[in-house]
């Protein structure tokens, strides 16, 4: 079950067999130190402060004494180039897709298969292995990464006639696509 309200949504799901919360809410870029959890939970707690509906406020305040509490933001990495010398990146550290978008795993594996295939076809021009791998993955990623741009707004919409007109889109849908 998922509760939504203007810019968050939070809800309960299954996994592993241990029964998790989750929190998302929209936020300007926060700068806090990321070693700190004491400040994570802080950032968390405040961010649902006043929202006394559903199980908010049992939610929030589980995960605020969670000693495991996971927070980052969802974002998404977005590079002009994916080398340098004779270093090359793959996978999030060169293209992170963000989680919402679903394909993190995909595009490590397409950008390992593509610089593996590019370093075979050029063997002694690192240069050219180089343009042949970004050549050749860059399409993947650029598609990729603009389906994560809707995704934010699909779950966590601004106000309540965009939560309501979501809403009413995912109950208009045919059981097949879910």
């Amino acid at each position: 079950p998922m509760y939504s309200f203007p810019g968050h949504i939070v809800g309960i799901m299954s996994y592993n067999k241990k029964t998790l919360a989750f929190f998302m809410f929209r936020s300007s870029w926060i700068d806090y130190d990321y070693h700190d959890l004491a400040i994570k939970k802080r950032i968390l707690a405040d961010a649902f402060a006043g929202h006394h509906e559903w199980r908010v406020p049992e939610l929030v305040d589980a995960a605020v004494q969670d000693t495991h509490l996971y927070f980052d933001s969802e974002s998404q990495i977005k590079m002009p180039g994916w080398h340098n010398g004779r270093v090359a990146l793959v996978g999030d550290a060169a293209y992170c897709a963000s989680t919402l978008s679903g394909r993190g795993t995909s595009l490590a594996l397409t950008g390992a298969w593509f610089l593996a295939k590019a370093l075979r076809e050029h063997p002694g021009d690192l240069g050219q292995a180089w343009e042949q791998y970004e050549r050749d993955q860059r399409p993947h990623v650029i598609r990729h990464q603009a389906t994560a741009a809707p995704g934010g707004a699909l779950l966590a919409p601004a106000t309540q006639d965009e939560i309501d007109t979501r809403n009413r889109g995912l109950a208009a849908r045919p059981a097949d696509e879910e």
